[in-house]
């Protein structure tokens, strides 16, 4: 695990190092424009040129930072210490005979079994038939025979006996005493979940096939989902699951879990909720890393930077990644769904670039990507259901589901989508994400307001600012994004009875008075049961954005319970837990793996990994650690560090 590929692409020295304008237009159109520190030098550098370039570890309701560090159920140890003691007893306890004894045992033909009289008391047989196990282990086994008077008998052991004997001990037999699961501590098997390069949802979904769990990846619940292309460390819960059962599937290696581990299990009566901790720490290489500034090094740029945005923190944009990596944003299709227009809301779905079409492995357009846009392209030209659902690849869930709703019900349509049930499609479609439309579009105007907002003032509270009522609140919870990268949280406006935050407008003399900073200014999401700003400016914005799209923000509530949006609040500004930041700017071979992973340090293989990779030439990167809450965006940290300079590795052709 965390090897490179046999034949890895890499980023030429000299690639451009600004940032792309398609990367600053996409910014733009979901409207995140505005810097917090405009004026701070620029760097630039590559991020997730591998993905132990990007390492993510959950911190704790208490602050501590969760690594993986035993594969082992609980009791495993002991238990194999045991064995092995066990053997080691038998080997020392078995009576060693002479070397004349040995000759005439060699050859003499032993008996399959003997019988002889016993002692008429029980107690004295219980000890003969003792005495015979622990000289002669499996080997030999004895019985008492129903006779008068009785009888004991002695036989030697066939190795059909000694399976079925360990048959009967693995499935539990009358003598095997399993623990209940009060005993053990409760019913949920809490445990960390290591994965490299591989989604939340998917590495459950599979747990859930290899041990046959009832009720497939429900039984599973966790703090929070992490980024796909990055190594991640996590603690889940398994609901009426025993760790043997989960910690076995380690021994498959690869080819098992493929990419993930399972460790450091602990039962507890509970399992987890979504936003149960603190944040995340990201421990985060950015290759070809250089300044961007005349006269200003790389050093001096990095650390201006890093102290800097300790002190002003940076801008709470919802960052590209929770708008969707296709032709259409997910806000696009949210935007749909609250007009409650379903036709158009699956025709978005189903939109793709036609520049994809026909391109090959060499254009940098993935398998999947060309595949599933001719399936697109099929079921919007001719509406052919079968083969367009035929065509698409596994992996895109929201395209599937549509497809194959429409073929199991047997809808052929006209030819032209016409007569075809478009809300029975979308409802077929997995709940989070049809509920994550509806919030991407949210966030779309939640950032056009905060780039408004932070052109009004970066650093002042100013009257007419929302901030919390202070009162006992429920913690903030989190979902699923579409592609899992890098979603730490966001707002939860599906599940309104778990929305108790309540805001209120600031007076002059309140924004004048001192007690109020920059970092508790809040601004809602657009719903039918939030307060918006008393700024004139920005309830224009909230119209300008929402008109545009046939919307009314007065007028959120809605026939389909799932797109009738309360609304919910959300930081203007966010920062790194404790104000901490660090980083270290350093040089190593080109594509050389720079950090650790916790599964190469449970191996002891760092020394091993480091001299193997990379080539000759050299590179500069700078590793960077920083701690955010669960309410932020790590790229948004980024692009407010290097204003801008983050380059992908290998940018979305769409984009």
């Amino acid at each position: 695990m965390a090897s490179p590929p046999s034949k890895r692409a890499r980023l030429s020295p000299s690639a451009p190092s600004s940032p792309s304008s398609s990367q600053i237009a996409a910014e733009i159109a979901v409207g995140i424009s505005e810097y917090v520190n405009p004026t701070l030098p620029s760097w630039s550098g590559v991020l997730k040129q591998r993905y132990t370039d990007f390492l993510v570890n959950e911190v704790g309701p208490s602050g501590e930072v969760l690594h993986f560090r035993s594969a082992r159920a609980p009791g495993a140890e002991e238990a194999e210490e045991e064995g092995k003691a066990k053997k080691r007893d038998e080997r020392t306890n078995a009576p060693k005979p002479a070397a004349e004894e040995k000759f005439e045992v060699r050859n003499y033909k032993l008996p399959r079994q003997i019988e002889g009289r016993i002692d008429k008391f029980a107690d004295v047989r219980s000890v003969f038939h003792a005495l015979i196990r622990t000289l002669f282990g499996s080997r030999l086994d004895t019985e008492t025979a129903s006779s008068d008077p009785p009888q004991i008998v002695v036989k030697r052991t066939t190795p059909e006996m000694v399976a079925g004997q360990r048959r009967r001990s693995k499935r539990g037999g009358k003598n095997h005493k399993r623990q209940s699961w009060k005993e053990l501590g409760g019913e949920y098997c809490h445990f960390t979940l290591y994965k490299e390069n591989r989604d939340t949802m998917e590495v459950l979904n599979l747990i859930g096939r290899l041990i046959r769990v009832n009720g497939g990846n429900k039984a599973f619940s966790f703090a929070g989902t992490k980024d796909k292309r990055a190594v991640t460390v996590q603690r889940c819960a398994a609901h009426m699951v025993r760790a043997e059962r989960l910690a076995g599937l380690n021994k498959a290696g690869d080819g098992g879990l493929r990419g993930a581990r399972l460790g450091d299990f602990e039962y507890k009566p509970y399992g987890l909720s979504l936003g149960d901790l603190r944040g995340n720490e990201f421990v985060i290489t950015l290759r070809q890393a250089e300044s961007l500034q005349d006269g200003v090094s790389l050093e001096d740029a990095v650390k201006t930077c890093v102290e800097a945005v300790k002190r002003s923190g940076f801008a709470n944009y919802y960052g590209l990644q929770r708008f969707g990596s296709f032709e259409v944003t997910t806000s696009d299709v949210g935007a749909y769904l609250l007009r409650s227009d379903w036709r158009g809301a699956i025709e978005k779905i189903l939109s793709y670039n036609p520049a994809l079409i026909g391109t090959d492995e060499s254009d940098k357009v993935s398998k999947d990507d060309r595949e599933r846009a001719e399936a697109c392209e099929i079921f919007l030209a001719t509406y052919d259901i079968d083969l367009a659902s035929s065509k698409m690849p596994r992996k895109f869930v929201a395209e599937n589901s549509v497809l194959r709703f429409f073929r199991e019900h047997g809808m052929k349509g006209d030819g032209k989508g016409n007569g075809l049930d478009y809300l029975g499609a979308l409802q077929s479609v997995p709940r989070n994400l049809r509920i994550m439309y509806a919030h991407a579009y949210q966030s779309l105007v939640w950032n056009h307001v905060a780039s408004a907002r932070l052109r009004m003032s970066r650093t002042e509270v100013i009257p007419g600012d929302l901030v919390y009522v202070e009162q006992e609140q429920k913690q903030a919870v989190e979902e699923i994004d579409q592609d899992g990268e890098i979603v730490i949280a966001a707002d939860s406006a599906d599940a309104h009875e778990d929305k108790i935050k309540r805001a209120r407008p600031l007076t002059a003399e309140e924004a004048a008075s001192g007690k109020y900073t920059i970092f508790d200014v809040v601004l809602p999401t657009p719903g039918w049961d939030i307060v918006y700003p008393t700024n004139p400016e920005l309830v224009a914005v909230y119209k300008e954005v929402m008109e545009k799209d046939g919307l009314d923000l007065t007028n959120m509530k809605r026939g389909v319970r799932e797109y009738s949006l309360p609304g919910s609040y959300r930081k203007l500004m966010a920062g790194f837990i404790d104000g901490e930041c660090s980083y270290e700017v350093r040089q190593c071979k080109l594509g050389e793996q720079v950090v650790t992973t916790d599964l190469e340090k449970r191996k002891r293989q760092d020394e091993q990994d480091e001299t193997n990779e990379g080539s000759e030439e050299q590179e500069t990167v700078v590793v960077l650690r920083m701690r955010l809450g669960t309410s932020c965006y790590a790229t948004m940290a980024l692009r407010e560090l290097l204003k801008g300079g983050v380059r992908a590795f290998q940018p979305e052709f769409i984009r």
